[in-house]
């Protein structure tokens, strides 16, 4: 019995040794597989980091001066109001001088501004306008090549047709000027660039505006303007034409209609000041004012002789133009804000976060054993 309890002793003294290993010896092992599973997460956190830093670099230097160049969908219609007067030329040919001029009537102009096609830094835009007066319509259409970031004259681009021209057409430049002969405005009657005047700051619909003014004056050179003209009138009109003229006019005219030709040429001037209400952050207009006339001309030898104007319209933007301007320009401006300022900088917070969290928890990190 004495033989047999000592190996009994033995037998489970080595299944104790077999049954507990030593613990120092396994310790290492998951020291070593958890600190690489945090050097692991923190070249993530680091990596991460330093992608958001770069989005946030491209957003602001990349594509933030791209989205503040003229949308490649730029379509917008502004609807004009107020008095006029209108020539109807045919009525005038006919001798019919109670129905040739329509004095201080209700008109409207429908103006609609849009981009066609674009290439690079070039648009296509269109300037296109309906004056409507009783039940009477004419157009005044415009194309040109407009630099997307200036604003002003570029080079056409795929062949587009388009008016040759000098300074701004459709808006301001994002960021104006408030200061006067910084910008040339294009007059389209005349066909000159004319200086553009800064008048103050006022508010439209909540928003900062820069008030600017044009004012342009010359000889009537617009072809699609002359075409609605009569280039002469018969010398038999002169008496009846005479009696629509100002008294000073008729007096000085009176005695000279017998040696007048059997056609008498005509010739016409124009005038036209612009008043723009520009968005003080975008340059868009919020809210415009036009007020036209042209003035038809004789010539007595060298002298044009001003006898009556054939056109003249004061219009403003109506309320509801300038409404849906608004809204627009702070539907822009908020997304401008998000591409130039806000997003940049939260990418770059988040990037920097990141980053530092991936060195504290690298630092933290226990090296192998």
């Amino acid at each position: 019995m004495g033989s047999g309890s000592g190996t009994d002793d033995g037998s489970a003294g080595r299944m104790v040794l077999r049954r507990c290993p030593k613990g120092p010896g396994r310790q290492p092992a998951a020291v070593a597989v958890r600190g690489r599973a945090m050097r692991r997460s923190a070249w993530i956190l680091v990596g991460f980091g330093v992608l958001l830093v770069v989005l946030a670099a491209l957003l602001r230097f990349v594509v933030a001066p791209s989205a503040t160049k003229l949308p490649g969908d730029t379509d917008s219609t502004t609807t004009y109001s107020g008095k006029g007067t209108v020539l109807n030329a045919a009525a005038l040919q006919s001798g019919d001088m109670a129905n040739a001029i329509a004095r201080d009537i209700p008109v409207t102009l429908d103006r609609r501004v849009y981009v066609s096609d674009t290439d690079g830094g070039t648009a296509i835009v269109h300037d296109d306008g309906t004056l409507k007066a009783g039940s009477s319509s004419s157009k005044d259409n415009h194309t040109y090549a407009v630099d997307r970031t200036k604003l002003t004259e570029a080079e056409t681009v795929n062949g587009a047709q388009v008016e040759k021209h000098q300074g701004l057409t459709i808006t301001m430049p994002v960021d104006p000027k408030a200061a006067s002969d910084v910008y040339m405005y294009w007059d389209t009657p005349t066909r000159t660039a004319v200086p553009v005047k800064y008048v103050g700051t006022e508010k439209r619909g909540g928003r900062d505006t820069y008030h600017y003014r044009a004012t342009a004056s010359g000889a009537l050179a617009d072809p699609a303007m002359q075409q609605q003209l009569p280039a002469a009138l018969p010398r038999t009109l002169a008496p009846a034409l005479l009696a629509l003229l100002p008294a000073e006019t008729q007096q000085l005219l009176a005695p000279l209609v017998s040696r007048l030709p059997e056609q008498v040429p005509l010739s016409y001037t124009a005038s036209s000041t612009y008043d723009v209400w520009a968005d003080a952050e975008l340059g868009a207009p919020l809210d415009t004012k036009i007020n036209r006339s042209v003035v038809a001309n004789v010539a007595l030898g060298s002298t044009p002789i001003p006898l009556l104007p054939v056109l003249a319209i004061d219009v403003t933007a109506d309320q509801a133009s300038v409404q849906q301007a608004v809204k627009d320009v702070d539907a822009a401006g908020l997304e401008l804000a998000w591409i130039e300022s806000w997003g940049p900088l939260v990418l770059l917070i988040l990037g920097v976060l990141l980053g530092v969290l991936g060195l504290v928890v690298r630092r933290r990190t226990p090296g192998p054993a």
